[in-house]
């Protein structure tokens, strides 16, 4: 006889757990052990495994009895109950429906939909919905990319008829918008319980104010605060962090994790997703031993995953996510690469930056990030003038040119990407005359909010430029149809996720990519590893690959 006893988990994760007790039997410990997941209590000698397990040992210990007692747990999804005098402000894509409906099911939930599906609009439906339903205070919206916070604000206001709040913000006399700094913030926390605003919302970096994060967790504990979505919540994803421990601490009835990439670099971003939303019970320690396998030098260089399918089980059982060529007609991209040869002088420049690096080669492989000391290499194809105050020539430089002419006579907005803040100054100053609209990571977020307005609104406004870093994620740039990458990013979610700023929801037209690489040069050899081999330069970025394996790549990269 096989005792299982359903009680609230203590070390599997989940919330229910099998409490199995039964006399000796090697088969039956085998099959238990075939779980995965399981747990040994050598002092009440009983075995914890997850509930979902059940059927699974039903099935393979079909000739023992089963004994199951405890609390009754159901498995079928709760009835949807939509509000009474609810509406959708705006139309929602037949998608939303089901994202809005599985938000009212479940209270604590991963909406991993692919960039431009509209996740905002459906946290907002359901947030409204919540209100309505179980009378909520307020929604907390945590944005892990600082930008973010006008986007949230501007996107309340479109798809409801509720309030929204910055932390922090204040009206200046002309009447003007600004975001103050800690204090502000403070003060505005210890007065929730007398602000309007249903939609309360600021950055994960207002987290690292232990004061601020307290009076969160008790306003969160008062009931004050009855929903949390954590938007961007990849970027959050160092649990160690003075910011990533705040951020594990609040917990409110309904959470929302929110990612578009929720796989995006490694396994590990994943535990302070599934940690929050309280899917993860154990220490961040136990679970990098779960998930990698550990070796080099001491054994403490991830050097592979293992137990992978368990944790896509487990992320599988917590997220809705749905890609764009599954659930929208959205029209096509189309991707062009144009490559150009670099002038003679800009040539002379590229090969002395790639003689010095090679005689110091050496040394480059034992830092930290050895890609980094590439960087002189991209900027010279990309414009001289970062490097020599005498020499300021750009084969890209002239061909964006083009490109933007030709689009604009045709009547299209033109985005122009680069990963440096040095590049955006000169490619503003070619395409001045095309009134361009400018992001980079120095402006406050008060001016990107109106750099967006400009280029989504101003019909004589043609041009947006920006750093990927800081236009590459969260924004909604429609209006544009054309877009142009002068350099690119290690990483190829990042470049798909720049892509998607303009091929996304309210996008009616093709979408054009151009990625502009100088022959023969780093630049095509980078564009190769972001399509066939993004994994091994994350390794590196990351510190992770073997002197070997990082002497193989930069030798491939510096040609």
């Amino acid at each position: 006889m096989i005792t299982a006893k359903i009680d609230k988990s203590q070390f599997c994760n989940g919330d229910f757990s099998l409490y199995l007790t039964f006399p000796y039997n090697q088969t039956v410990v085998d099959v238990i052990r075939a779980c995965g997941e399981r747990y040994w209590n050598k002092n009440n000698k009983c075995w914890e495994v997850p509930l979902k397990k059940l059927d699974y040992l039903l099935d393979n210990l079909q000739d023992f009895e089963f004994d199951i007692t405890g609390q009754y747990v159901s498995f079928e999804k709760p009835q949807v109950v939509i509000p009474e005098g609810f509406e959708f402000k705006t139309k929602p894509f037949e998608h939303q429906i089901d994202g809005f409906n599985y938000g009212l099911q479940y209270d604590r939930w991963l909406l991993g939909d692919e960039q431009g599906l509209g996740k905002t609009k459906q946290v907002i439906d359901i947030a409204v919905a919540k209100k309505m339903t179980k009378g909520y205070k307020h929604c907390l919206i945590i944005c892990g990319v600082n930008g973010l916070k006008w986007n949230w604000y501007n996107e309340v206001h479109t798809h409801s008829n509720e309030g929204a709040y910055i932390l922090g913000q204040r009206t200046r006399k002309n009447g003007n918008i600004v975001i103050e700094g800690a204090s502000a913030r403070m003060q505005d926390v210890l007065t929730l319980k007398d602000n309007p605003n249903y939609f309360i919302i600021t950055n994960i970096e207002t987290l690292r104010n232990v004061d601020i994060n307290d009076t969160l967790i008790k306003l969160c504990k008062a009931g004050e605060i009855n929903m949390i979505a954590a938007d961007e919540c990849h970027k959050m994803k160092n649990p160690a962090s003075q910011q990533g421990k705040a951020f594990l601490k609040l917990r409110a009835e309904t959470m929302i994790a929110m990612t578009g990439t929720p796989l995006m670099n490694t396994p590990l971003d994943l535990y302070i997703i599934l940690a929050w939303l309280g899917y993860e019970k154990h220490a961040f320690y136990s679970f990098k031993k779960r998930y990698c396998v550990m070796g080099g030098f001491g054994g403490y260089e991830i050097v592979g995953y293992k137990n992978l399918d368990e944790l896509q089980e487990q992320l599988d059982e917590i997220m809705l996510r749905r890609l764009k060529s599954d659930v929208l007609d959205l029209p096509e991209k189309t991707y062009v690469d144009e490559y150009v040869e670099m002038t003679a002088k800009q040539a002379v420049i590229y090969k002395e930056v790639t003689a010095e690096i090679k005689s110091n080669i050496d040394n480059i492989k034992m830092t930290n990030n050895p890609l980094a000391e590439l960087i002189r290499m991209r900027q010279a194809t990309g414009y001289t003038g970062i490097l020599s105050s005498t020499v300021q020539e750009s084969a890209k430089l002239d061909r964006m040119e083009e490109l933007v002419a030709d689009a604009v006579e045709n009547g299209h907005k033109v985005v122009v990407f680069s990963n440096w803040t040095q590049m955006t100054t000169p490619i503003a100053y070619r395409l001045a005359k095309y009134n361009p609209a400018v992001i980079t990571g120095e402006i406050n977020a008060d001016t990107r909010q109106q750099m967006v307005d400009k280029f989504q609104n101003d019909p004589k406004c043609y041009v947006m430029v920006g750093t990927i870093g800081a236009l590459g994620t969260g924004l909604t740039l429609t209006a544009g149809t054309v877009e142009i990458f002068l350099d690119h990013p290690w990483n190829r979610a990042l470049y798909d996720q720049a892509v998607d700023r303009c091929h996304r929801i309210g996008q009616r037209n093709n979408v054009t990519v151009y990625n502009i690489l100088c022959k023969d040069t780093i630049d095509e050899r980078i564009w190769d590893i972001v399509n066939k081999k993004g994994a091994m330069s994350d390794y590196m970025v990351d510190g992770k690959i073997s002197n070997a394996n990082k002497m193989e790549l930069l030798n491939f990269l510096i040609g």
